[in-house]
């Protein structure tokens, strides 16, 4: 016996209903969801929440790196494509000019040929500000290289020992490249200089030294850290002897690049990811005047006896 037309049209419409609450059933709670289905609900709600959260997140990550790169691209294309041996009366190297005119806290360029570390250098009233300030003063994570503040880098007066901070960033822009240093004989081979410029002169670095080393007292079994950051001045034989006892102990390299008492110093800062928190440090020598630039890359070797962390207390 078939339906009556009201009963067709009732069927249809509860059909109908119920097609409607299916819509969306797997995410929207509905009126008549069990228990079970609202609580399953509300966990898929909250992981579809991470997942945009997730992909936001990454999706800048991947804008302000690919910002920093362009960034450091353009002002590497403007130093290079500036003449080195511009006539006129400024003793200002004509690279600086340019850089000063976008940043007039520019205090110098670094450069390791063949890689990454190609940028210009600043120097703020403090460590802190451009650890999150791009060269061109916009917000981001990748920062800026910047000179420590207690520095002195002037025409006329520089500080025994400039250091450099930079972060390690896993594009391996900025000091994201200096890991490829760490016990790497065939890397130090390929780059044992660093170009560094101050906003009056260039000089060329030797690589001599480079090491992990704590953050913190309480990772040191003597409850006390290399404070390599604080050996600006190094005019006091003391000081410069204690300086390069702790250099010499710990560098997981040895060079053919001596090192003596009135040379000057280049140290490149990073964070490191043995644990947390930790630091990279590569140290280079200026080369010396009349000294012959070139380097002996192979009568390195890696150092046997370099001061090990103590993984029991970091």
């Amino acid at each position: 016996m078939g339906m009556s037309k009201s009963a067709q049209a009732a069927y249809k419409k509860a059909f109908k209903e119920k097609q409607k609450r299916r819509r969306g059933h797997w995410l929207l709670i509905q009126k008549g969801d069990s228990a079970k289905e609202v609580v399953s609900k509300l966990f898929t709600q909250l992981c579809v929440l991470v997942l945009i959260a997730c992909a936001v997140i990454l999706g800048r990550e991947i804008y302000l790196s690919i910002a920093a790169q362009q960034l450091n691209s353009t002002l590497k294309g403007l130093y290079d494509s500036v003449v080195s041996n511009m006539s006129g009366e400024s003793e200002m190297l004509p690279g600086a000019q340019e850089m000063l005119a976008i940043n007039p806290e520019t205090i110098g360029y670094i450069k390791i040929d063949g890689t990454e570390v190609d940028f210009p250098v600043v120097q703020g009233a403090d460590n802190a500000r451009y650890l999150t300030v791009a060269f061109d003063g916009s917000q981001n994570k990748a920062g800026t290289a910047f000179l420590d503040f207690r520095n002195e880098l002037t025409a006329k007066k520089r500080s025994d020992n400039l250091i450099i901070y930079a972060h390690n960033q896993r594009d391996r822009t900025m000091f994201g490249r200096l890991k490829d240093y760490k016990n790497n004989l065939d890397f130090y081979s390929a780059h044992p200089k660093i170009t560094f410029n101050s906003n009056y002169r260039s000089d060329e670095y030797k690589i001599f030294a480079y090491f992990v080393t704590e953050a913190l007292p309480s990772q040191t079994a003597e409850g006390r850290i290399f404070d390599y950051h604080n050996y600006l001045d190094l005019s006091d034989r003391a000081v410069y002897d204690r300086f390069m006892s702790n250099v010499f102990e710990r560098t997981q390299i040895i060079t053919a690049v001596d090192v003596k008492y009135g040379d000057e110093f280049l140290t490149l800062s990073t964070c490191s990811s043995e644990f947390e928190p930790s630091r990279f440090v590569v140290m280079a020598r200026k080369v010396r005047k009349g000294e012959d630039p070139d380097v002996d890359t192979a009568a390195a070797y890696l150092n046997p006896d370099a001061r090990q962390i103590n993984w029991n207390l970091v």
